[in-house]
């Protein structure tokens, strides 16, 4: 096929089959093939570096176009037969089909690709990605959409990039006692009958089942998901399930409603009630014991966490930092690691319940004279601490990053050494930009491996 100098309209058409080169993966684990003499991008799903792959057009946008696999014509050494036989279709898992060792490799190379590409950094480069403590059955947590499929309500997961779901019967990144709910849920939902929320109207009642647990526990809290507005009992058509669900719960993590009526993918909403038990997460991470709430983050690796914390918090010992600010605290995971050591944490977090779990947890951990919670969004925060002096700044954001106020701010605390975690290297990459424009230099790449199988 003639490829230079045409016009990629005239070359690619939807449904037409290639064979094409993969030279690297995007951060959604994708394939990145590409095409013609202005090099136009595919993506192709399910593709590994190095491959050979026959495929058909799926998606052709204006820049970019989507590649169907339809056979593997030169194969990578390392590509294996995934565990899970949703791989493909359930939105969760991309890099199932690559050994766990290329796995660590192409994360370490989409972190670099990333502080290049977005962040235009080319002095540092991540080391080998840390592998996770455990590559299956380790997620404490997971959050099912309910949707009215042909024969009934039912739970699962959406296929990527739609509201489409997948039905499944396990998920082996879960841990033991989560991925064993799945199977008597769904047929919980079929016999009751309950009421499903419609996410198309914005009417039903059930949205969503989360359920989370302690690492290596055998019990675990569930947290229906109500789309009603908050009250101090939920609707009587919803009790019968609820009080079904109570025998499938922990005895003190127990059955947990939570309240959202906004429409939109946030799960949440602000306020929760327990129906049965505490309406708590009591988890060991390292040498400290705290407690989490039904909608409080927790990261959802516990044992890679503590690998993580423990590295932040030696960062801070070589430094001699003893004054630090810490941003998006959450619970105080983290917080407990790095207040060792130090004379006084400012811990900021905005979500109401993380507060109340990062007081109580510093408390409970002997840590209350030395840690100062604060509630109020890093923003404010920023704003208010500014002409204060810390020894560091330790930040974790959300996928989304820093905003430009809490950059901006830091730039004006203007401390010694920043230690930014991020889950996301693209956002992680434009915010090391900024800072690097503003005075600082960026001295080391670190990543952990905290979502094993997944992109």
């Amino acid at each position: 096929m003639k490829q230079n100098n045409v016009g990629v309209d005239e070359m690619l058409k939807y449904g037409q089959v290639l064979e094409v080169d993969i030279e690297t993966v995007n951060s959604r684990g994708q394939g990145i093939a590409r095409f013609g003499g202005e090099r136009f991008v595919l993506f192709v799903p399910g593709a590994l570096p190095g491959e050979v792959v026959r495929g058909r057009v799926a998606v052709l946008k204006k820049s970019y176009g989507v590649l169907q696999v339809e056979s593997i014509e030169e194969a990578h050494e390392a590509r294996i037969t995934p565990a899970c036989p949703w791989f493909g279709m359930c939105g969760g898992c991309a890099v199932q089909h690559a050994s766990y060792e290329l796995q660590l490799e192409l994360k370490s190379s989409i972190l670099d690709q990333a502080l290049k590409r977005v962040g235009g950094i080319s002095n540092v480069s991540p080391e080998r990605c840390e592998a996770s403590p455990a590559i299956w059955t380790y997620r404490n947590k997971a959050s099912f959409p309910v949707a009215a499929m042909d024969n009934g309500a039912a739970i699962g997961f959406y296929r990527e990039g739609t509201h489409n779901l997948v039905m499944v019967d396990q998920c082996p990144v879960l841990e033991t006692s989560l991925g064993e709910l799945i199977p008597p849920l769904t047929e919980l939902l079929k016999e009751t009958g309950v009421e499903v929320y419609d996410p198309r109207k914005g009417s039903g009642l059930l949205r969503h089942i989360v359920v989370r647990t302690r690492s290596g526990s055998a019990k675990a809290m569930i947290v229906a998901v109500l789309n009603t507005p908050p009250a101090d009992r939920p609707p009587d058509r919803i009790m019968a399930f609820l009080h079904s669900l109570a025998d499938m719960a922990g005895e003190n993590e127990g059955i947990v409603v939570n309240y959202n009526t906004s429409p939109g993918n946030t799960i949440f909403g602000g306020r929760s009630i327990p129906i049965t038990g505490t309406g708590l997460i009591s988890e060991s991470i390292g040498p400290f014991s705290l407690s989490y709430g039904p909608t409080s983050f927790f990261q959802v690796n516990t044992r890679q966490a503590a690998e993580l914390f423990r590295a932040a918090s030696q960062h801070l010992d070589m430094a001699g930092s003893s004054r630090v600010l810490e941003l998006y605290s959450g619970t105080g995971a983290l917080t407990l690691y790095i207040a060792r050591g130090r004379q006084r944490v400012v811990a900021v977090e905005e979500w109401p319940e993380s507060t109340d779990f990062l007081r109580r947890n510093m408390e409970e951990n002997g840590l209350r004279g030395l840690v100062d919670p604060v509630g109020m969004t890093a923003e404010r925060a920023v704003k208010a601490l500014s002409g204060k002096s810390f020894d560091a700044v330790v930040l974790d954001p959300p996928r989304k990053g820093c905003s430009m106020e809490v950059l901006s701010g830091l730039t004006k605390i203007l401390p010694p050494l920043i230690i930014y975690i991020s889950c996301n290297p693209a956002t992680l990459a434009r915010d090391a930009s900024f800072l690097c424009a503003n005075g600082y230099r960026l001295r080391e790449v670190r990543a952990f491996d905290m979502f094993p199988q997944t992109s």
